[in-house]
């Protein structure tokens, strides 16, 4: 017994100086603020009104000492908030907690106290005004509480004096309430910023009890929501706002997004015209239903509301009221400035008009928009990359190559430039390129390119197959576990007659990709040329079993049923490539023995 005690308290004696050591520092950090303040309450107060103002007013007391203090002896003076920003910011990151409260007479005295890490709180408070939305959210509700609190002091006063109002009682009760409903959106945003969103959600619900008219808690609540997926509550918030204020464009806009985002585009493009018909000048609105238009295939009516859109945010704000401007008394100044507020008008819309454009084919796409894109911003990739497709479809190819090269420069990992500009080189024939370009989209997107077909053309056209097979055996090489590589040999080595040795390389991607139906297409044909229509017909079955849609397969299974005197079957193939949209197959149907 007594040998161990002497070691029991050395070991104490460390353990307490091993806290020491880690805690004191952190405890020396912690900084201190409390406030006591007495409310005189008047004959219109009750014991909860008066707890509920005098609370108020000594929490507001106490984040204005804390207020100050960061901004004399922290870096939060380098945050430029002013002393109402500071105090609603600290309010919404420090709890206050209640010391002790006490009732004498018509008078309620309560203390309340802060204990926060001024460092910490400093590393909060620069991460909250970064963000815009809590921070545009709380100076509201820092805005509202004091307007709950002046009309207090205000009711207090006139509730003194001779002119009384006989509804001052109801006044009164109605401005604590919306006291009472702000500080309980303070204490829901506190929750939201410490992530606990049910808890938050509880909160505005009953600030919703006590204003149930307030359009800022509802919002806040349909947020909370959304995030955590409710979609049903929260689409009910939004239901119940545009009942309170059936002409707030706004909340149209609002319910729309949140109908996109459940698939139901028919209930998102209502809200959106219903926007436009409130608000015609919103800009917001016809872009948000041009984006409806076109995810339902309506991309005429897309694109003329993307037109809009571009035009509503184009228009000076004296235009958007009415009033005529005459272009030939603006003074230059005020023409360059209108010239740079067009430049900005809007990018997404414009750069959802350029893809609609893109979308709508190479016949309808005007290349006239995109030159009036690019000169109103010229680091718009969209517009470089739309110009470059339609150059490249008017048979521009060295003018899409001119635009390809703008948009690589801004996005070099953009497979399908890269791709696209590959096929631009080979219709010129300076196949280096259009090879170097395709190895670069290979190696930025591999799987991405494996859906793109056969690139064994620029060889083809430029009649330098034996090349091809050179050029695609080094990708093979270099990525051995790469199905891409194995599959352009076997190509490069098909178009040369080699089947037998493209066959070998077709195995292999089997083995790498089995789900891709090329291999199949291109062993099967591979067979068909070595005279074995047997192996074409099962080849391009199991093509089919992949996806049902390959109209290619049944093509060539077509084809290789007609050496095998299938009629019937090569028939029906037939049909079905023609019906899936395949050209050959629809042109094959129309000589004469089919006729017949």
């Amino acid at each position: 017994m007594n040998c161990k005690t002497p070691i029991n308290i050395k070991c104490a004696v460390l353990v307490m100086m091993l806290l020491q050591f880690v805690i004191s520092p952190a405890v020396a950090e912690v900084k201190t603020f409390e406030k006591k303040f007495t409310y005189r309450a008047s004959e219109l107060d009750n014991e909860a009104s008066s707890k509920a103002t005098g609370g108020a007013q000594a929490e507001r007391l106490l984040y204005t000492d804390l207020g100050n203090y960061l901004i004399e002896r922290t870096e939060a003076k380098l945050f430029h908030l002013g002393p109402k920003e500071m105090r609603t910011f600290v309010s919404a990151l420090v709890r206050a907690d209640t010391v002790s409260e006490s009732r004498d007479g018509k008078s309620f005295s309560v203390s309340t106290k802060i204990a926060t890490d001024p460092p910490a709180l400093v590393k909060a408070l620069n991460a909250l005004r970064r963000d815009s939305q809590k921070s545009s959210d709380l100076m509201e509700i820092g805005r509202e509480a004091d307007a709950a609190l002046i009309k207090i002091e205000e009711l207090r006063k006139k509730r003194s004096s001779k002119s009384a109002d006989v509804s001052a009682v109801e006044q009164y009760r109605r401005a604590v309430d919306a006291l009472i409903a702000w500080s309980l959106s303070l204490e829901g945003y506190r929750l939201l910023i410490s992530d606990k969103d049910r808890e938050a959600a509880e909160a505005f619900t009953k600030a919703i009890e006590l204003q149930k008219e307030e359009k800022f808690f509802y919002l806040c609540r349909e947020r909370i929501f959304e995030k955590s997926g409710d979609y049903q509550k929260a689409k009910a918030d939004l239901d119940r706002l545009i009942e309170l204020r059936p002409r707030d464009d706004a909340l149209y806009l609002k319910r729309a997004a949140l109908e996109e985002k459940t698939g139901n585009l028919d209930q998102a493009l209502a809200d959106c015209t219903r926007a436009v018909e409130i608000n015609a000048g919103s800009s917001e609105a016809y872009y948000q239903r041009g984006r409806i238009y076109e995810k339902t295939g309506n991309l005429p009516l897309a694109i003329n509301d993307y037109h809009r859109a571009i035009e509503k945010a184009e228009e000076p704000p004296q235009a958007k009221e009415g009033l005529a401007i005459e272009k030939s008394k603006t003074p230059p100044q005020a023409k360059e400035s209108l010239a740079i507020e067009k430049s900005k008008a809007h990018p997404q819309a414009q750069a959802s008009l350029a893809q609609a454009y893109q979308k709508l084919g190479k016949k309808e796409t005007p290349k006239e928009y995109y030159d009036s894109l690019i000169a109103h911003n010229p680091k718009q990739e969209s517009a470089y990359y739309g110009r470059g497709v339609a150059e490249w479809a008017a048979g521009r190819y060295d003018k899409a190559i001119k635009d390809y090269d703008v948009v690589l420069q801004m996005n070099p990992r953009d497979e399908r430039v890269y791709l696209l500009r590959s096929i631009a080189y080979g219709h010129l024939g300076n196949f280096k390129k259009a090879l170097g370009d395709y190895q670069k989209a290979l190696e930025t997107n591999p799987r991405e390119i494996l859906t793109y077909g056969s690139f064994t053309k620029f060889y083809g056209d430029g009649e330098n197959y034996a090349r091809a097979v050179r050029e695609f055996r080094k990708i093979k090489e270099m990525k051995p576990a790469d199905a891409a590589g194995y599959l352009y040999h076997g190509i490069a080595l098909w178009e040369l007659g080699e089947y037998e040795k493209a066959i070998e390389d077709f195995n292999k991607v089997m083995k790498l990709a089995p789900k891709d139906t090329r291999y199949y297409l291109y062993r099967g044909m591979a067979y068909g040329k070595l005279g074995n229509f047997s192996e074409t017909v099962e080849y391009c079955t199991r093509a089919i079993a992949i996806n049902r849609k390959e109209a290619m397969a049944y093509y060539i299974r077509a084809r290789a049923y007609e050496e095998l005197w299938a009629f019937d079957e090569a028939f029906q193939d037939m049909i079905s490539a023609a019906w899936l949209g395949l050209k050959a197959a629809q042109d094959y149907l129309t000589r004469e023995e089919y006729k017949r």
